[in-house]
């Protein structure tokens, strides 16, 4: 049951983790001046990867790669047309959130062999 709860907890908080580096993320990009939509998912995806590995109360190796299928389906889903005349139909977002995502797995897996 305690597994359970820590589980619930980790999905908790990459949730909240999600929304705040995106939106943080997205501010900062359009304060930069730079196309918002891979910056926002770049540095969603590698928030949600690493704290999804540091919160998850076991199997921490397996949360990571879980997550990172999520947020890989996620970003799918959200590549999708937007009204914004900036957003052409380009797979560039989505392979630089992909590509986030990977390096924060591999971040997580060097750690991880480092210090277990």
């Amino acid at each position: 049951m305690i597994q359970v709860r820590g589980f619930v907890f980790s999905v908790a908080i990459v949730t909240i983790t999600f929304i705040a580096s995106a939106i943080a993320a997205g501010l900062l990009a359009d304060l930069a001046g730079v196309w918002k939509k891979p910056v926002i998912g770049s540095v969603a995806a590698f928030c949600v990867v690493i704290s999804g590995y540091i919160t998850a109360p076991s199997h921490k190796q397996i949360a990571s790669v879980v997550w990172l299928i999520v947020g890989a389906i996620a970003a799918w889903i959200l590549s999708g047309s937007s009204p914004y005349p900036e957003d052409q139909p380009t797979l560039t977002p989505l392979f630089v959130t992909y590509g986030s995502g990977l390096a924060a797995l591999l971040i997580c897996m060097v750690w991880h062999k480092k210090h277990n």
